[in-house]
């Protein structure tokens, strides 16, 4: 049923790679879109998200190929992804991050780049950007509180 949707399902007994491909390539999009509060279209016209991606992407492959974690994509594959689904599939998206922190809900950040972040230190490797943009993000929630929403001011000032 699923290959007649034409959804070409893969079998695959690599979860762990599968599962950590899908989390190096949120914590690239999901975390810098949010930052920003932009949409995946928006952050893919910034000349310099190929390196920025890159960087993150190395970090993340990195960790996991010290703890015996092989992603399912290349390093380039995924960086290409970033691209691609930034400009052509999805330009229009907030990512779900995005969507919890405009809420004012706490995001999933440590369960993407904090989680990169764990596994390098749990093997010797400190994912520096992934720790940093980890603070960042949490900088940014708490920050919230500081921000005035239009029509509060408005109520405020009568």
């Amino acid at each position: 049923m699923i290959k007649d949707a034409g959804l070409g399902p893969i079998m695959t007994d690599n979860f762990m790679g599968t599962l950590m491909s899908k989390v190096v390539f949120n914590a690239v999009v999901n975390t810098l879109c949010t930052m920003f509060e932009i949409q995946m279209g928006q952050f893919i016209e910034y000349p310099g998200v190929k390196d920025m991606a890159t960087q993150l992407m190395n970090e993340s492959f990195d960790a996991c190929e010290r703890a015996g974690i092989h992603l399912v994509e290349t390093r380039q594959a995924e960086v290409e992804s970033v691209d691609y689904v930034s400009r052509v599939a999805n330009p229009y998206h907030y990512p779900s991050m995005y969507q919890d922190f405009s809420k004012g809900r706490p995001t999933e950040v440590d369960y993407i780049n904090g989680y990169i972040a764990k596994i390098g230190r749990e093997h010797d490797y400190v994912c520096r950007t992934h720790e940093f943009i980890t603070h960042e993000v949490h900088m940014a929630e708490m920050m919230r509180k500081y921000k005035q929403q239009p029509a509060a001011a408005t109520v405020a000032a009568k």
